[in-house]
């Protein structure tokens, strides 16, 4: 498979506007055949990609079982060590350049839905996004096989793993994943240090109530950040479980609900360099916290990079499923954006 083609199962993607779109890419199925010519970064040119394919694939199909046992027990999974840290810097220098070189990031915005259904746009202060394609390859040729090799890899590995049947491991239901490896919905995106946030939201709130019909399932999110410290901020925060007063504090973090006989669980992850993060589209409240507050914003050692990867599902009837243990954590959010 000639590697000039990677480019193709990405060219037919628009350069659609920094808010994601709830239309799914659709990308034809150009890199099913393995590529059997390993990639070194002694024996390639600056245009080639490093990434070893076959290896990343195993990798992806490694994860599967601990990734899809966490989701259905816990609702995320995550790993610091997905990707070494020499790859994870040059998919940052890779960023980088579509960023300050090719100008592909824009200011970013999202939607908010309150619990009737009306949209409300929000700007996002310090964040810059781009949602990549295949003309990006030329630029950050790594990136687009890691986008490959993930949207053909991981959704078929998590669809073959059965759900925890173990009494002491309730899955949150019993609606298959039913994961597409033929469309994704991707972005990168740099928070800027100086205390740039994410407000507290679910991927995929509405599902096929929206307009369009949102079909995303599982949020998958790469981070590139290979000089991360300790006390630099920007932590994912994703909430857990909500629990009443008098329930004994678990081994994470407790924070006030806005509903006084409330309170809910929640857990930081760092944004270091190689973390790799998945949680459900659908069900899972998440927030970015201040991102170096410490820092300047225009101090780019404290950037904040992510690579998303948003995995529609086959099943309508997968989103928001109503026996789901997770069901309730939707209220966080409705709650917390009520005008104060």
């Amino acid at each position: 498979l000639p590697l000039s083609s990677l480019k193709f199962p990405f060219a037919a993607v628009g350069r659609a506007p920094t808010r994601l779109s709830q239309k799914t890419n659709k990308i034809p199925r150009l890199l099913s055949q393995r590529c059997g010519r390993r990639l070194s970064s002694s024996s390639s040119s600056s245009m080639d990609p490093v990434l070893d394919m076959a290896e990343l694939e195993t990798k992806f199909r490694q994860v599967a079982p601990p990734m899809a046992e966490a989701l259905y027990t816990q609702g995320y999974y995550t790993t610091t060590d997905f990707l070494p840290p020499f790859l994870i810097a040059r998919l940052r220098r890779q960023c980088v350049a579509l960023r300050h070189h090719d100008g592909r990031f824009e200011p970013s915005w999202s939607e908010t839905v309150d619990v009737h259904g009306r949209t409300t746009r929000f700007d996002k202060p310090g964040v810059l996004a781009c949602e990549p394609d295949g003309r990006d390859y030329d630029t950050a040729p790594d990136l687009i096989v890691y986008l490959s090799v993930l949207v053909q890899t991981l959704p078929v590995a998590l669809n073959q793993q059965q759900q925890p049947s173990s009494s002491s491991m309730q899955s949150s239901d019993n609606t298959p994943m039913d994961l597409s490896d033929a469309a994704f919905n991707a972005k990168l995106a740099v928070t800027l240090p100086g205390g740039s946030v994410y407000p507290m939201h679910i991927d995929n709130p509405q599902g096929m109530a929206a307009a369009a019909g949102d079909t995303r399932k599982l949020t998958c999110i790469l981070y590139l950040n290979p000089q991360y410290e300790s006390g630099d901020g920007g932590e994912l925060q994703i909430v857990t479980n909500t629990t009443t007063t008098n329930t004994t504090a678990s081994e994470q973090q407790q924070q006030q609900h806005p509903d006084k006989d409330k309170r809910y669980d929640t857990i930081d992850l760092t944004p270091v360099g190689g973390r790799l993060v998945a949680f459900w589209s659908d069900q899972m409240p998440h927030q970015v916290l201040p991102t170096a507050p410490h820092a300047a914003a225009d101090d780019a050692r404290y950037d904040r990079y992510a690579l998303t990867v948003w995995i529609p599902t086959h099943n309508a009837a997968s989103l928001h499923p109503p026996q789901s243990k997770f069901r309730h954590l939707a209220d966080v959010v409705a709650v917390s954006s009520r005008p104060q």
